[in-house]
């Protein structure tokens, strides 16, 4: 019989951003392997395709008035499933409870220990990075409490579970720095759906460059900025004809004008679909050096086959792609030159580049990954 698994996130799974398409995938690979409920925020429209066949859906409430919600912040309770989570699991019994990002398991983690279950949580990065590059956005009276919760949630998922899964290898070695004796493993992202191979354009004439991603948050707002007015001199040095594509989520006024002043820049506000803007370039770029985790933008230009020149913060997670060739890393001015003549000097098939990406971060490599670490830790 079919272990029974509950999987808790709070993030709402129609969305379109990196933390909402990680889940869905996470959500995949557990549902190959169990009988598979899920605990989330309700949202409107068919759940197909980004829940899997078979699994239940318990949607949350969250009917919580402003005032209760500013009350449960000063108790600790941030997290807008908390109390559905509790009331879910004392009618309900599951041999394995997976927590999806530390936020969802703030303040029940222990609690999910306490029913019996095995208990997995999913680190989609290490907090104290992320929330030093994006609190700032928060007013005080709440960010004080937010930022004390939220870094207490991830000490107690790494100390409360029986396996803690990381998305790059090199947040299972900060984990580990803190807590020698946890089970961490690093497992990566993966896409939800099964990876078709794309039409993949010819080669292009001239030098498009192309970065995409949410424009409006902090950590991505920041490097975006700062690669227009630092590094983009450097490539209209090396490549005076190249042209600089930025699309993605709501830009701000401050990179709307930052373009503005920039040559070769066009930025397109919410495209309706990003895959008509990335197939315009020869070369995809991601500047981001915030934050930790595995950036997911990154995918936007290797599952279409073009090479990427990317911060060496952003290659996190990327090594086997790495290998192929398909991934050319800087972290100053220097060597951001040298890596981007190495990029336009290689000849790298874009099939190569899918192909490296399809064998890291596709759904079945994830079931697979997945399906190792649990054998290993006798929970499959």
């Amino acid at each position: 019989m079919s272990k029974r698994l509950l999987f808790i996130t709070h993030h709402r799974l129609c969305d379109n951003n990196g933390g909402c398409n990680a889940s869905k995938g996470f959500l995949h690979c557990f549902a190959a392997l169990y009988d598979c409920a899920v605990i989330c925020p309700r949202f409107g429209g068919p759940t197909a395709p980004y829940i899997p066949e078979g699994v239940t859906i318990h949607f949350i409430q969250n009917k919580r008035s402003n005032i209760r919600k500013l009350f449960d912040m000063y108790r600790g309770v941030i997290s807008p499933i908390y109390y559905d989570v509790r009331e879910h699991l004392q009618a309900h019994r599951y041999d394995v409870i997976v927590i999806d990002h530390s936020f969802s398991g703030t303040g029940i983690s222990q609690y999910c220990r306490q029913t019996g279950a095995k208990v997995i949580t999913i680190h989609h990065n290490v907090e104290r990075d992320y929330l030093r590059d994006n609190s700032e956005e928060k007013p005080l009276l709440y960010r004080l409490p937010y930022l004390y919760y939220c870094r207490k949630a991830e000490r107690d998922c790494l100390r409360n579970s029986d396996v803690n899964l990381t998305v790059t290898a090199h947040d299972a070695k900060v984990f580990r720095s803190w807590y020698p004796d946890i089970h961490v493993y690093p497992w990566g992202i993966f896409e939800h759906k099964d990876t078709e191979v794309p039409v993949l354009e010819p080669w292009k004439a001239g030098h498009t460059f192309v970065i995409t991603g949410s424009l409006y948050f902090r950590q991505s707002l920041i490097p975006v900025i700062d690669f227009v007015k630092r590094y983009w001199p450097l490539v209209l040095q090396t490549c005076p004809d190249a042209k600089l594509i930025i699309a993605g989520r709501n830009p701000t006024a401050e990179l709307l004008n930052a373009g503005a002043e920039a040559t070769g820049v066009t930025i397109i506000p919410n495209p309706e679909k990003i895959v008509h803007v990335v197939h315009l370039a020869n070369y995809y770029v991601c500047p981001i050096y915030t934050g930790s985790g595995l950036k997911l933008r990154l995918f936007d230009g290797l599952r279409l086959g073009l090479p990427v020149l990317c911060h060496e913060v952003a290659a996190n997670g990327y090594e086997k792609v790495s290998e192929s060739g398909s991934i050319f890393v800087y972290h100053d001015e220097k060597s951001f030159t040298e890596a981007l003549k190495e990029m336009i000097a290689s000849d790298i098939e874009p099939m190569r580049i899918f192909q490296s990406f399809k064998d890291s971060f596709s759904l079945k490599a994830g079931e697979m990954r997945l399906s190792d670490i649990l054998k290993q830790e006798q929970i499959l």
